[in-house]
């Protein structure tokens, strides 16, 4: 098993264009903020380290200050469009690890339903890993999974030999799956979100609209 010695930092992504939904996600309204703050709220809440947000170069994100110490922000940008999710990877992972984390746990702002218990369960799954990635709901889970920050440079070195996705950081990497049973073996986990909603995410107007119906019931 690791031993870290530098505290886990967040990395969000929201820097997509959110053409399913139509409007830009990260600024739809959650609670009594956006669904920016909100992400971010709780990743502040499950982590101590820095708190990384990449935002694309012409979308400037900032968050309410109520929701996290400014000390903790870190504000980047994907200056390269249309590079898609390993882009924002690269881009978030290098700013953590320059800020000292060696690991993170990376999301997309799109997942509203995210809690500490979800993200403790998969950091503590990592172990000697180079990713920890969830495969529940029947996809894998790349942007609600965890990650070393040096692969930040193997991401932006693959990105220049034309890879775009994911997959191909894995294919280049120790990675550890994790099953919905793997990850339920955690007890709060399991107590919280026994149907793991944490990584159900909000890309149409139909789906916030459900996971708001959830969130006003208590799930998780």
């Amino acid at each position: 098993m690791s031993h870290e010695t530098s505290p886990a930092a967040a990395v969000v992504l929201a820097g997509g264009r959110s053409r399913r939904m139509g409007t830009d996600k990260a600024r739809l309204t959650w609670s009594d903020g956006t669904l920016l703050d909100h992400v971010v709220g709780i990743l502040a809440e499950a982590l101590t380290g820095p708190v990384v947000i990449v935002g694309a170069a012409d979308t400037p994100r900032t968050v309410d200050p109520a929701r996290l110490d400014p000390a903790r922000l870190v504000t980047v940008t994907d200056d390269t469009p249309g590079r898609g999710p390993l882009q924002g990877l690269a881009t978030g992972l290098r700013a953590a690890a320059a800020h000292d984390s060696t690991v993170a746990f990376v999301c997309s702002v799109d997942l509203p339903l995210i809690h500490p218990a979800y993200v403790a369960a998969v950091l503590a799954a990592l172990d000697d890993a180079e990713v920890a990635l969830p495969v529940v709901h029947g996809h894998r889970q790349p942007l609600a999974a965890a990650y070393r920050t040096a692969l930040g440079d193997r991401a932006a070195a693959l990105l220049d030999t034309g890879a775009r996705r994911p997959g191909d950081l894995f294919a280049a990497s120790v990675v550890r799956e994790l099953t919905a049973d793997d990850l339920l073996a955690d007890p709060v986990l399991r107590s919280v979100d026994p149907d793991l909603d944490a990584v159900r995410d909000a890309d149409t107007p139909e789906e916030y609209a459900a996971l708001t119906r959830r969130a006003r019931d208590g799930r998780p």
